[in-house]
């Protein structure tokens, strides 16, 4: 297992590159995915040439890190179908990007329009079935979420697309400040891990708050968030501020073997407090190390009714 920062965290900060590259490692940490409008790049397609592609390559390597995943999204759940054509091609320019950089993994979202979910069900498959084989071709996994607004939020419907092609190159990523969108409110953290287990391959590392409960957010008028009309959650650094039971995640985990793999992926995932980053980083992977590394699992066979794939 690879314990990752996501540079997501210093996103508008005005930090030069090697400025973030120096910070990450400075928190102690090996692994980064790189996460910025210009590079890698999201939603529209990377305009970074392969020069400047070697460079980031060179500047994380002087850094000391590595990267664990490109996190990236291009619109290939798209209702129209320019552009779902149109983000296949930029996921062909990621896959250079990728070789150019040696990184094997993406990680990036369903995306769509949540008030379509079986027209966009249907896009993304039809994308898929492109982007699979052509993954598999060259030996690269793409981790997959439902983000909040996205066409699927609940993770059984997300996880579900990734159960039926069943390949090595597609994997599902648990977005632990997305839990409660994930089952309409309920944090039933045992249950959305252990039916993705089979292909489970990443997870993202940040504390949020149940949207359900009113005035968790300060929206105006409140129920606009409770009924779904707005869509907002919180990627909180500091495990223990939200209404997250990381006591849970930890123990699931544990049951369900992720912390001894190989190929698996903890990332660490703050966002809008630049400030706090590196401290609660910190902290964030002294607790994933003494949670998962060097433990063992406890794997339990998965309880009846968490899906007949979730082994």
């Amino acid at each position: 297992m690879k314990i990752a920062f996501d540079g997501s965290a210093f996103w508008d900060t005005g930090m030069t590159y090697e400025e973030q590259y120096r910070t990450v490692a400075e928190a102690g940490y090996h692994y980064i995915n790189p996460y910025n409008a210009d590079f890698p790049g999201f939603w529209k397609r990377p305009k970074a040439t392969n020069e400047e592609v070697l460079w980031h390559k060179k500047a994380i390597r002087d850094a000391g890190l590595e990267i664990a995943s490109l996190t990236t999204g291009f619109r290939i759940a798209s209702t129209d179908e320019f552009m779902r054509e149109y983000a296949l091609d930029c996921w062909k320019r990621m896959i250079e990007i990728a070789e150019l950089l040696d990184v094997k993994v993406f990680n990036t979202e369903l995306g769509g329009d949540r008030s379509q979910p079986e027209l966009c069900e249907a896009k993304i498959m039809r994308s898929l079935d492109v982007l699979v084989p052509l993954l598999e071709k060259h030996g690269m996994r793409m981790d997959i979420q439902a983000h909040p607004d996205d066409f699927y939020e609940h993770n059984n419907d997300a996880y579900d697309i990734v159960r039926y092609y069943d390949s090595p190159s597609l994997a599902y990523l648990y977005s632990i400040p997305h839990t409660f969108h994930y089952d309409g409110g309920k944090g039933d953290i045992e249950y959305n891990l252990k039916y993705a287990r089979k292909h489970l391959k990443h997870v993202l590392f940040a504390d949020t708050y149940n949207y359900t409960k009113l005035f968790r957010y300060n929206i105006n008028p409140a129920p606009l968030y409770a009924n779904g009309t707005v869509r907002c959650h919180a990627h909180i650094g500091h495990l223990g501020e939200g209404d997250i039971d990381f006591d849970r995640i930890f123990r699931t985990l544990r049951e369900i073997g992720f912390n001894e793999a190989d190929d698996t992926i903890a990332t660490f995932n703050p966002l809008g407090f630049p400030e706090r980053a590196i401290k609660d980083g910190r902290e964030t992977r002294e607790r994933i190390e003494k949670e998962l590394i060097g433990v063992p699992s406890i794997k339990q066979p998965a309880p009846e009714g968490f899906g007949m794939y979730a082994r």
